[in-house]
């Protein structure tokens, strides 16, 4: 049993924290994934990526940036921002919520979700 708690906490914190996931869009099933870690409810190999740490599961190249902490791999601007910790390379106010880690610039739900890390606001 001690074993199992362990091989679960170590699963739990090595997904990707929700700041670290700024550089998209994410639905409902995404957003709940992030926020909880928990990638039953990932709607798109990005999210279950970020939440097992694991790009094998990317769909995106942003995705592998994020992973990888190489924005060599970015296509978008937001991407950058995210990896560079830096929003003047943002496209998004969504980007700089989460950059920032300040809701007040969210235009999306699934921002707030993330920088509040609460699913309720989860789209």
């Amino acid at each position: 049993m001690m074993m199992l708690l362990l091989v679960l906490g170590s699963l739990i914190s090595a997904a990707v924290p929700p700041m670290d996931a700024g550089y998209r869009s994410w639905g409902s099933g995404d957003c709940k994934g992030l926020v909880r870690g928990n990638d039953v409810y990932c709607r798109t190999g990005d999210c279950k990526a970020l939440v097992r740490r694991n790009d094998v599961y990317c769909d995106t190249d942003d995705c592998k940036a994020v992973l990888r902490k190489n924005d060599a791999y970015c296509k978008t601007g937001d991407c950058k921002a995210v990896v560079r910790r830096n929003d003047v390379y943002c496209k998004t106010d969504d980007c700089k919520g989460y950059v920032r880690n300040n809701d007040v610039y969210c235009r999306t739900k699934a921002c707030k979700a993330i920088v509040r890390k609460n699913d309720v606001y989860c789209p």
